[in-house]
């Protein structure tokens, strides 16, 4: 997937959608809720078929002489999503302050991962060191600067803390916050603090870094396969949970477009009321995706009890 020219292809709907609206609001905002709720679904499912079980795997780029961990669309898809909240936003319930401000805080959020958006966030490792792309910019870690120890699984599935013995000699590009933290969209966690460990604790394999040769050293005694580990994004959720789910999110989305229905045929348009019925339909969508992931996690908790006995 060319990035680039998926941004560019969102950016020219939504310019079109900005210009639609000033004549046709209602279709308008509509359809940039309808296109975001879309978005987000996909981003959900292709996050779920990738991470549930990664590959134990790096990108090998001989001629950069880099290792690179897998990007996909995930981060870009959720960043379209939230350019059309802005365009929902902004056409939809501009009357009122509280519209302008969320299309303006929505903006600023964008804006801090267009970098993501744009190159995706992953791991590098060359010979030099460890780039990490992060949100809104990136880290240059020298091997150097890391300490002998391996690092740490975070909370996140795809975020490792790294130990740091020299941290002076780190760089930064953009804004990155968290400097001892480095995060990729796909591949094995354990791969990667694997080969972190390695090059920072054995010098004489980084001039072997970015070819098949080193990476298949890497990975012994690591399948090449998909392994069979599953991440628990959501807990399992029992049927009378999952059951409770759908009915709230059914009962939001339609009392939303009921009442988003009703405000649309009054003569003064009602910007504060329009604003809520958006934030009842988000938590209602919330509700539903809860209701998938939750059923999906217990039954694959059920189907690993059932191996397991």
């Amino acid at each position: 997937m060319d990035r680039r020219k998926v941004i560019v292809a969102g950016l020219g709907v939504f310019a079109a959608e900005l210009i639609i609206g000033v004549w046709y609001p209602v279709p308008v905002y509509i359809a940039c809720l309808a296109s975001m709720l879309i978005l987000l679904g996909a981003a959900a499912t292709l996050g779920f078929r990738r991470n549930r079980r990664p590959w134990a795997m790096f990108l090998v780029d001989e001629r950069d002489r880099s290792f690179r961990t897998p990007m996909y669309a995930n981060g870009l898809l959720f960043g379209l999503a939230v350019l059309q909240l802005v365009g929902f936003c902004l056409v939809g319930i501009h009357e009122t302050w509280a519209g302008i401000v969320a299309g303006l805080f929505l903006g600023g959020m964008l804006a801090a991962m267009w970098r993501a958006m744009w190159r995706g966030a992953g791991v590098t490792l060359r010979p030099s060191g460890i780039e990490a792309g992060k949100l809104a910019g990136a880290l240059i870690i020298p091997w150097e600067a890391l300490a002998v120890e391996s690092p740490v699984r975070g909370d996140n599935p795809s975020l490792l803390k790294l130990p740091y013995a020299r941290p002076e000699l780190v760089t930064m590009t953009g804004w990155t916050p968290m400097r001892d933290e480095v995060v990729f969209e796909d591949g094995d966690p354990d791969l990667v603090a694997r080969a972190i460990a390695t090059y920072a604790a054995e010098p004489d394999r980084r001039h072997a870094i970015g070819t098949l040769a080193e990476l298949e050293r890497l990975q012994a005694g690591i399948p090449a396969q998909r392994r069979g580990r599953r991440r628990k994004l959501v807990e399992p959720a029992p049927t009378r949970t999952t059951v409770r789910r759908v009915i709230v999110g059914l009962v939001l989305l339609a009392s939303s477009g009921a009442v988003a229905a009703v405000t649309d045929s009054m003569d003064g348009r009602q910007g504060w009321l329009d604003w809520l019925t958006g934030f009842v339909g988000w938590i209602g969508g919330g509700q539903l995706y809860l209701a998938l992931a939750g059923w999906r996690a217990a039954r694959r908790a059920r189907s690993d009890a059932a191996q397991a006995a």
